[in-house]
């Protein structure tokens, strides 16, 4: 028979041990949600961050190219020192003849861009290049995949009636921003590259050519490069990143336009 003592040494154990099997996933849970709301916040500080940035355009009065900037924060060109350190500054900058406008938006998504393609149709505009600035968004928002290739397919729909020819320059791998640690930035990292197949298999059946950030080349680099390639809110590309997305870009670019493009050329 048991004596008192190692029965109450075992109730004691057995105690412990519940009090263990609950006290650990609260501790996990508790964690868990401090990480969440750090993580929040920190969005919440790159979308005030966002809001202070002015938009980059370079108006002529008679172009050889009329180029227009759609989308997000990154056509804006947030995250650059410099507004002429953005994709349209440098577009600018090697372009001189180049008419361009932007109607960028920071918060944008696709849906978003659709409307601004549409208003700048009913405004009776015709541009022979439309840069597409957007996705990032709908990564970080968690736009259904379903509502995204309709989404994709408006718009690529409206920028046929805006554009002779459309360029995307897709977003880069969101889970690699220093903003986002692991669970987080897996998850972020998966709906990257869920969202840039929707936008390439689309951008490809409506004839536009789909640029896409999140591949592994391009994540490898930004991975190597990560501290100089994010603003300083940890979410938003740098003027470096700017300068190697322009620098990837520039080709598409000059074979869009031909020899519109190189009669603008700077000297």
């Amino acid at each position: 028979m048991r004596s008192e003592g190692q029965t109450r040494r075992t109730t004691s154990q057995l105690t412990l041990s519940q009090r263990t099997r609950y006290i650990l996933p609260a501790i996990a849970l508790a964690g868990a949600l401090a990480h969440t709301g750090l993580l929040w916040r920190g969005v919440a500080r790159s979308r005030a961050f966002s809001a202070r940035g002015r938009r980059y355009q370079r108006r002529v009065v008679t172009p050889v190219l009329r180029i227009v900037i759609l989308g997000d924060s990154t056509g804006v060109g947030i995250g650059a020192q410099r507004p002429e350190d953005s994709i349209a500054g440098l577009l600018a900058a090697e372009f001189p003849n180049a008419d361009i406008v932007n109607v960028s938006q920071s918060g944008a998504r696709v849906a978003h861009v659709t409307k601004q393609a549409r208003r700048c149709t009913r405004l009776g505009w015709h541009f022979d290049l439309a840069l597409l600035h957007v996705g990032g968004n709908d990564v970080l928002r968690a736009t259904p995949m379903a509502e995204l290739v309709v989404a994709s397919q408006a718009l690529m729909e409206e920028m046929s009636r805006l554009a002779e020819r459309t360029l995307w320059l897709g977003h880069l791998n969101i889970g690699l921003a220093p903003l986002f640690s692991p669970p987080y930035s897996w998850l972020m990292a998966a709906r990257s590259r869920a969202a840039a197949r929707v936008f390439a298999t689309c951008a490809d059946a409506h004839g536009a050519e789909f640029i896409d950030f999140s591949a592994s080349n391009h994540s490898e680099h930004f991975l190597r490069a990560r501290r100089d390639s994010f603003a300083v809110d940890r979410l938003h590309p740098s003027s470096a990143a700017y300068r190697y997305g322009y620098a990837t870009a520039r080709e598409a670019i000059r074979r869009c336009c031909g020899a519109r493009m190189e009669s603008s050329l700077a000297v």
